[in-house]
C-alpha cells in the first residue's frame, strides 16, 4: 500500500509542476505581446516542465515494478503534462511572431 501512496504522490508531483509549466508559458506570452522579458518565464516552464517529465518516468517505473494498475489520477496527470508540452511549443512560436 506505500507503493500506491508513493504512486499518487508522484502523479500529484506531475499534475503540481505541469500545470506551473504552462502558467510559466503563458505568462511569457503576455509578457512578449506587451513588449516586457519573457525569457525568464520560459526557463522557469522550462524547468517545471523538466521535473513533470521526470515524475512521470518515475509513476511508470514504479507501475512496471509493482505493477499497479493505470488510474484515472495518472491518466489526469498525462494530459494536463501533454497539454503542457502543445503550451510550450505554441508559445515559443506565438512568442518568435509577436517579436517580427
Amino acid at each position: 500500500m506505500r507503493n500506491k501512496s508513493q504512486y499518487e504522490s508522484i502523479c500529484f508531483e506531475i499534475i503540481s509542476a505541469a500545470g506551473s509549466a504552462k502558467s510559466s508559458y503563458l505568462e511569457a506570452i503576455e509578457a512578449a505581446k506587451e513588449g516586457n522579458s519573457f525569457e525568464e518565464l520560459i526557463h522557469e516552464g522550462n524547468i517545471t516542465f523538466t521535473n513533470a517529465a521526470r515524475s512521470h518516468a518515475k509513476a511508470l517505473q514504479l507501475e512496471a515494478e509493482e505493477q499497479l494498475d493505470f488510474g484515472l489520477l495518472l491518466i489526469h496527470a498525462e494530459t494536463i503534462l501533454s497539454s503542457a508540452e502543445t503550451i510550450k511549443d505554441l508559445s515559443m512560436t506565438m512568442i518568435e511572431l509577436i517579436n517580427k
